[in-house]
């Protein structure tokens, strides 16, 4: 199997090749048309000259003389030529610019030129180059540049080589990455990057899309399985309470009495509470939780929560204000806005120190109601902020439930905004508080 480099290479070569090949087959071909244009004017010069020497010659004494012919042959020698002068029955005279004048070539008739004076045929003249003489100036000029043609077209053929290999190369190294980069992947090694060539072209972001997927893959490869190790740390707890509970029954230990049947009880109601939880989180991200379409003042939606809500406050001493506009229509379902500021309002209240407080916001800009709840408490670390929607992410680590919780309510809250058309963020410094903001589309 060809290596991708080396069809690229071979392509490159290819048109290179043609092109040269192309170029150089043209050039030599119009260089022959125009010297070929070249060399017919200039028989045709020599032709002229040669008639008037003749008819100079001829017009003096009405007659060939020897004075004529040492004009024809020094002429014929200048210019490399092979004269022979014939009479008007085509009985040669002389031949002029060849050592063996007597040994004229044998040729047709119809390539001797007729020589007219005044209206009378007086002779025949016949040009041709002397075929014993060396290369002609016009011929080795025209062999000199045939040659330097073919010679730039063989080392332009071998640059274009060398050029072809080189680009191929470079440009297929990170695909040949990507290849064995994808390869490593499919087996398991998502630690894999492959190295982003310089530019800004299409390669380059393939390569960055490429290297995005694979981190993509690795972080929810982390998230399966910590998800997969957080939900059996979340059931194995209750579940060996019971088992605990119930053994000690049959052995004996605990009798089945109303206050031991309430401690199981309240075992299986955190079972079922998580197992919900769960089937929320898996509805909010499927996009497919069961939504009421009614119209919807938050306003009175998060008044009812805070005033549900005072009490705890009080019993934490923790103060809780409110500032909220009389009227914040959407469309949406009461009791899914209402789990969602519960929800907010009860992890402010986990993570807010005895004397501090709480404040709720409700406000209309635009075609926007902003709704937020700030709090003074301990904050989020920055390196658990951008986790806080993830499932069963507790940036407590001691994963104690009353400070930790499940680790799902946030994720439940952004599931359930989302689904309203809105948008959820938190700001939030560690030691100085945290702040939730919502944006939902009013009516």
């Amino acid at each position: 199997m060809k290596r991708i480099w080396i069809k690229l290479a071979l392509a490159f070569m290819a048109v290179g090749a043609s092109g040269i090949l192309i170029s150089t087959f043209l050039s030599i071909k119009e260089m022959d048309y125009h010297f070929n244009l070249y060399i017919r004017d200039v028989n045709e010069q020599h032709q002229r000259e040669l008639l008037s020497l003749i008819h100079e010659g001829y017009q003096q004494e009405n007659k060939w003389n020897e004075q004529a012919f040492l004009k024809l042959d020094t002429a014929s020698k200048v210019l490399g030529l092979r004269v022979s002068l014939y009479d008007d029955q085509h009985r040669i005279i002389r031949v002029f610019g060849s050592k063996g004048s007597d040994a004229a070539s044998v040729t047709s008739m119809d390539d001797r030129i007729p020589i007219v004076q005044k209206g009378k045929l007086i002779g025949y003249l016949q040009i041709e180059h002397n075929n014993s003489s060396a290369i002609t100036l016009e011929e080795h000029f025209q062999m000199a540049h045939t040659n330097a043609l073919q010679w730039t077209m063989v080392v332009l053929i071998v640059l274009v080589c060398v050029v072809s290999v080189l680009t191929a190369r470079r440009i297929a190294r990170p695909i040949v990455e990507m290849s064995a980069a994808a390869l490593a992947a499919a087996k398991g090694n998502l630690s894999v990057r492959v190295t982003e060539p310089s530019g800004n072209d299409e390669l380059s972001g393939l390569v960055r899309t490429f290297n995005h997927l694979i981190q993509n893959l690795q972080q929810q490869e982390e998230l399966r399985k910590r998800l997969t190790s957080d939900i059996a740390h979340e059931l194995r707890t209750p579940l060996n309470t019971l088992l605990a509970q119930t053994e000690g029954m049959i052995d004996g230990v605990w009798k089945p009495t109303t206050e031991h049947m309430e401690a199981t009880r309240s075992e299986v109601l955190r079972l079922i509470r998580i197992v919900s939880d769960l089937d929320q989180v898996i509805q909010a991200e499927a996009g497919s939780m069961n939504m009421a379409h009614e119209v919807v003042n938050v306003s009175k939606v998060v008044e009812s929560i805070v005033d549900s809500m005072r009490p705890i406050c009080q019993q934490k001493q923790i103060t809780l204000s409110s500032t909220i506009v009389s009227d914040a229509w959407v469309v949406g379902d009461e009791h899914r806005l209402g789990q969602v500021f519960a929800n907010l309002l009860t992890n402010s209240f986990k993570h807010t120190a005895a004397g501090g407080k709480v404040d709720v916001m409700v406000e209309t800009q635009g075609s926007l109601i902003i709704a937020k709840v700030v709090d003074d408490g301990s904050g989020i670390a920055a390196e658990d902020l951008p986790h806080v929607f993830e499932r069963f992410y507790r940036g407590d680590r001691s994963r104690h439930r009353e400070t930790g919780g499940s680790g799902l309510g946030l994720t439940i809250v952004k599931g359930i905004v989302e689904a309203h058309d809105g948008e959820i963020d938190i700001c939030s410094v560690e030691g100085q508080g945290t702040t939730v903001t919502i944006q939902l589309p009013s009516r």
